[in-house]
């Protein structure tokens, strides 16, 4: 990918890590309470779209020099088909029910080391402008801005040191950079499974979506039972089974897990045939339209000169962009050693990419090690 790819990437985010503790810094100590009652979502306006958005495409695009077309194709905005998209809404609320067990799990353990976990309910009227404010804060800007962030940038800047490195390492990341340890465990299996979903769709929008959908079920939800208009939910009727019979709760629990798995696991499987298929149909059209340009050129060499271009495309190579997806699998089946992808090569790390990395790491742990503590005191 380029080293100067991964210093870029690594030192925006630095500077987006150093930022961030700064605002939770000042907000510890009261410092931003002039604000007001809309404080809250000033500061989260300015950082989700000042800076994970905007500050982080434009700083890149200035420190690696290319154009903003370049850069977004580089932080992996491109399209994706309908059923794509559809599929990213199932895997969005399957990944919002899955959290809440997941999330249950790692507080029950938080909760067995006598940590206090802090108030989240809301003062004042709930009205629909609740509702609202919360879906575009809670869900849309996180979905489109920290996507964008980790999904985009830091995943295209950490490509040199290989797919499961990456994947771990910027799942991890984005875990901490929420710099909360009720948040941190959740935040960073659902960060790895959404790093997964860009290598397999090669698309940032399937994980917005997807981050959306969690964020948004969760906002709704909550909106509904403020309002009373439902009581309780999914997780509260299973602690009152759970209360009154443990066997029968940890069975219906088991199950719903289960069910939940099982259809990530097609979904999953039905995000990677379909990917496929549109990745192979792209490339098709351009091989297509690339060989209607050698055709063109060619016709004008012949008019001009008697020369032709024949040798820039072989016949096998004009051909295979006019095979359907059967045939090109079975002509792959017949000689495999003719299609055989070259790995990536891994770069190593520059010195000064991987301090940036390692420092913005230590600051996101020592932040949430702090909740942590402050939790249990």
């Amino acid at each position: 990918m380029g080293k100067k790819y991964a210093f870029a990437s690594s030192l925006i985010y630095f500077i987006v890590v150093c930022i961030f503790v700064t605002i939770r810094m000042l907000n510890y100590f009261g410092l931003l309470s002039f604000l007001g009652d809309y404080g809250t979502y000033i500061v989260n306006g300015i950082l989700q779209l000042g800076i994970l958005f905007f500050f982080s495409i434009f700083m890149f695009k200035f420190l690696t020099k290319q154009s903003l077309k370049k850069t977004l194709y580089n932080f992996s905005y491109t399209k994706v088909s309908f059923r794509v998209i559809l599929i990213s809404i199932g895997l969005g609320v399957v990944v919002y029910f899955l959290n809440i067990f997941i999330a249950s799990f790692f507080n029950a353990i938080l909760t067995s080391m006598g940590y206090e976990f802090s108030s989240s309910s809301s003062t004042g009227n709930v009205t629909i402008w609740t509702l609202v404010l919360g879906l575009i804060f809670t869900a849309v800007l996180p979905a489109i801005c920290e996507e964008n962030l980790h999904r985009g940038m830091l995943l295209f800047g950490n490509t040199g040191m290989g797919m499961k490195n990456n994947i771990l390492l910027t799942g991890l990341m984005f875990g901490l950079l929420h710099m909360n340890i009720e948040q941190f465990f959740y935040a960073t299996i659902i960060g790895i499974f959404l790093n997964f979903v860009l290598y397999i769709t090669e698309s940032v929008y399937p994980c917005m979506i997807i981050h959306f959908m969690n964020n948004g079920i969760g906002v709704l939800l909550s909106y509904l039972t403020a309002t009373n208009t439902i009581q309780g939910g999914l997780f509260a009727k299973l602690n009152e089974i759970t209360a009154n019979n443990a066997l029968v709760g940890f069975i219906l629990i088991f199950i719903i897990v289960l069910v939940l798995v099982v259809l990530l696991l097609y979904l999953v499987r039905l995000l990677i045939k379909y990917s496929f298929e549109d990745g192979f149909k792209a490339k098709q059209k351009a091989v297509q339209q690339l060989v209607s340009r050698v055709g063109f050129f060619n016709d004008i060499q012949k008019i001009k000169s008697g020369e032709s271009y024949d040798d820039f495309l072989t016949d096998e190579e004009k051909g295979l962009a006019f095979l359907s997806l059967e045939e090109l699998k079975d002509k792959i089946q017949e000689n495999p050693e003719n299609f055989v992808i070259q790995k990536p090569k891994r770069e190593k790390m520059e010195t000064r990419t991987k301090i940036l990395l390692i420092a913005s790491i230590v600051l996101m742990s020592a932040v949430t090690l702090f909740t942590l503590i402050w939790g249990l005191l």
